[in-house]
């Protein structure tokens, strides 16, 4: 294995930022719309907040059929999409729709549960403050689920980094195509192996960090 890792490592290195090009940017979006629709249907479930069951229906039911389209399908789906958007639908560009918005519909879902696990004593202190509707989500609900925030999203991320090994379909490179086309075609198996050392090695590293700053933002609660 370590004569493959040295006669590829220059192909394993580009391989490896295209990987974390998709996962970076996928990672963004999946932060700011995940938190947010999670917020909005907690928010519409709940006649303190917005109550409104209408945008709590269409917002989880358009959740669950995203979830439930397998993920090679949803790529081909989204190349007229990422046509409009980026003018091509084919390298790591066009990745990132696909990632982030299944990512989105994952944690979204992540984040409503961990507020749902609130105690309704901070509710009740937010509610006998006087707190708005706003100030009860920014200042009481969300740094009562820090942690949770951190620990979901770890998954979250881990699921982002299984995703970036499919989308070779669609030219965007990455670990994953790098083991297919010189690994598994080539019959080098080695280097398969290499390869799946380093997703164990990212995924390990993302785990620690996760798990050291949710402990971190948990203790400050």
């Amino acid at each position: 294995m370590i004569e493959s890792f040295l006669n590829n490592q220059a192909g394993i290195w580009t391989a490896f930022i295209e990987t974390m090009y998709m996962v970076f940017f996928s990672s963004i979006l999946t932060i700011i719309v995940g938190i947010s629709l999670g917020v909005l249907l907690f928010s519409t479930k709940k006649r303190y907040l917005l109550d409104n069951k209408i945008i709590y229906q269409v917002v989880s039911i358009s959740l669950n059929a995203l979830r439930s389209i397998p993920f090679l399908i949803y790529i081909f789906i989204l190349i007229p999409i990422n046509r409009f958007l980026f003018g091509t639908a084919f390298g790591n560009v066009a990745t990132i729709i696909p990632i982030s918005t299944v990512a989105i519909s994952l944690y979204a879902r992540f984040v409503e549960q961990a507020l749902l696990s609130v105690p309704n004593t901070i509710i009740d202190r937010a509610i006998s403050m006087g707190a708005t509707k706003f100030q009860m989500i920014r200042y009481f609900l969300i740094p009562a689920i820090r942690s949770d925030l951190i620990l979901s999203f770890t998954n979250v991320f881990i699921s982002m980094l299984s995703y970036s090994t499919v989308v070779g379909v669609i030219g965007a490179g990455g670990l994953g195509d790098y083991a297919f086309r010189y690994g598994y075609q080539e019959y080098d198996y080695p280097l398969m192996y290499v390869i799946i050392i380093i997703f164990i090695i990212i995924v390990f590293i993302a785990q620690t960090i996760g798990y050291l700053l949710s402990k971190r933002k948990g203790e400050r609660k």
